[in-house]
């Protein structure tokens, strides 16, 4: 049973989608979709935001909009959606099919048999009538029926911050998941402070992206991508300094086989969190070193799995292993640069463009103003700014 609650209004809604969203979009389509989830019974906050995340992911434009055509439902030369027509998977019967049952509405409904069953659902003919999948008030209906059928296993998805797996529920795969996961994220009320004891420095994501976005488009950092290296959790920056990264895919690729890494990039305010956790001997953590003094805040070191395996292959590439006391642990030493400062610079930056009224020094010095000034700023992310 749904608790108590009051509705998200419009400006509220706005403040979890770009600057460059229509807020008339808002205005006008929200009220459906609010309508909707209530009746649905899966109006409060966290279903909520399950319906405004999946808008999102599909267009920030807020709006119910056609798939559009792509190399995933058109083949090169083809007429429209057709590889869309023989997908029995769909309920599609075949030539036309694809078309008339392209994608529409909020969330995207797409095939013959799930137009057939949920416009039965919602009192809608959409097998003779499948545009109305675009009609505010049905796609608003649409989404929270949808929604309403996986409630159990996305609340689950939820409380374990498994937000992934929430949008695998809603999508079946993973496109739109970052922008997904950021409206999750700006939707909960939860400050730095709050996730102290959280144990999984991922409940601040939100906001280390906002400062790893800054010293991205600086050029100081590269992303791992490698088809063998996995980096596991919502904690995990995927992000690492050039000649770092360059070491590190070399190492295995000479291996040849996976590589887990547990811990990358780290920014200050979770070293901030790590860091407490193991003054309080929490979470499993025997030390940690202060912000921003580790190598995890510059892009310059891991911690992963199987590290006597990978020794060998990472010390020939510049990578040297911290020790017994810490087996998990490896620093690149072949050069880089220090960003812990940057770090730090890079979030009080951000904090006095939405905190005018009681600034930090922008020095790039963690003190105890900058360290208070992390425990008040917001899990998820500063609101966007228009």
């Amino acid at each position: 049973m749904a608790q108590a609650h009051q509705p998200l209004t419009a400006a509220e809604v706005s403040e979890l989608f770009p600057a460059a969203t229509p807020h008339s979009n808002i205005a006008r389509y929200w009220p459906y979709i609010s309508s909707a989830l209530q009746e649905e019974g899966i109006g409060d906050r966290a279903m909520a935001l399950l319906a405004l995340a999946t808008i999102r992911a599909e267009s920030e434009g807020f709006e119910p909009i056609d798939e559009h055509p792509s190399t995933w439902n058109t083949a090169p030369g083809g007429h429209p959606y057709g590889l869309y027509d023989e997908r029995r998977d769909l309920g599609n019967l075949g030539s036309g099919d694809g078309e008339a049952f392209r994608g529409r509405g909020f969330v995207q409904l797409t095939g013959r048999d799930n137009y057939a069953r949920y416009g039965e659902q919602i009192g809608v003919d959409l097998l003779k009538r499948p545009e109305l999948a675009n009609d505010p008030e049905v796609a608003a209906h649409l989404l929270a029926r949808f929604l309403k059928e996986r409630e159990g296993p996305l609340r689950h998805a939820l409380a374990s911050n498994n937000l992934a797996a929430a949008r695998r529920l809603v999508n079946g795969g993973q496109h739109g998941l970052n922008r997904f996961s950021d409206t999750i994220r700006r939707g909960q009320p939860v400050t730095v402070a709050g996730t102290s004891s959280a144990c999984d420095t991922g409940a601040i994501a939100g906001l280390s992206q906002q400062v790893l976005d800054r010293l991205e488009t600086q050029g100081a950092l590269v992303a791992i991508a490698h088809p063998l290296i996995q980096l596991e959790g919502a904690h995990n920056n995927p992000w690492l300094q050039p000649q770092a990264a360059e070491a590190l895919i070399a190492a295995v690729e000479e291996r040849g086989e996976p590589l887990v890494i547990n811990s990358a990039l780290r920014t200050p305010m979770q070293q901030h969190l790590i860091h407490q956790q193991a003054q309080r001997g929490e979470c499993g953590i025997q030390a940690a070193a202060p912000p921003p003094f580790s190598n995890h805040n510059s892009g310059l070191a891991i911690d992963i799995e199987d590290s006597s395996g990978w020794r060998p292959y990472l010390e020939r590439h510049g990578w040297q292993w911290l020790g017994a006391w810490d087996p998990m642990h490896f620093d690149y030493t072949g050069g880089g640069v220090d960003l812990g400062g940057a770090q730090v610079l890079a979030f009080q930056e951000l904090w006095n463009e939405h905190n005018p009224e009681a600034p930090l020094v922008e020095d790039g010095l963690w003190g105890p103003a900058t360290a208070a000034a992390v425990e008040r700023s917001p899990a998820a992310g500063f609101p966007f700014k228009a």
